[in-house]
């Protein structure tokens, strides 16, 4: 009986698990990982990051392991007060950037 749904009556859920499986029908070169270290030790994480680089495909990677991200990623999204933005560079590249932002507005409010 779900099969025959329409697609704008869907949950939010349901239509998740719709796109998912649309993508999944593609042939495309695409990883989704999602904090793919944890419980990996050093030199696993280096097998897995070198692996990852070789991959000739598209890379999603959700993760708070920096070094692991460093050299890995050449973009990074910033979600956050409703909005995403891009930055077209690497992990310590958008940290660096985000702590010239935080030092600007330190900066603005000690102005006043």
């Amino acid at each position: 009986e779900d099969s025959t749904k329409k697609v704008k009556v869907l949950s939010g859920g349901e239509r998740t698990r719709l796109a998912i499986l649309k993508l999944l029908l593609e042939p495309v070169n695409l990883l989704i990982l999602d904090e793919p270290t944890n419980h990996l030790d050093l030199k696993t994480k280096d097998v897995l990051k070198q692996a990852l680089m070789d991959f000739d495909g598209t890379l999603i990677v959700v993760s708070h392991d920096r070094d692991f991200l460093d050299g890995l990623v050449s973009k990074v999204y910033e979600f956050g007060h409703g909005k995403v933005r891009e930055h077209l560079c690497g992990i310590y590249e958008f940290l660096e950037s985000k702590k010239m932002e935080s030092l600007q507005e330190l900066e603005k409010g000690s102005e006043k």
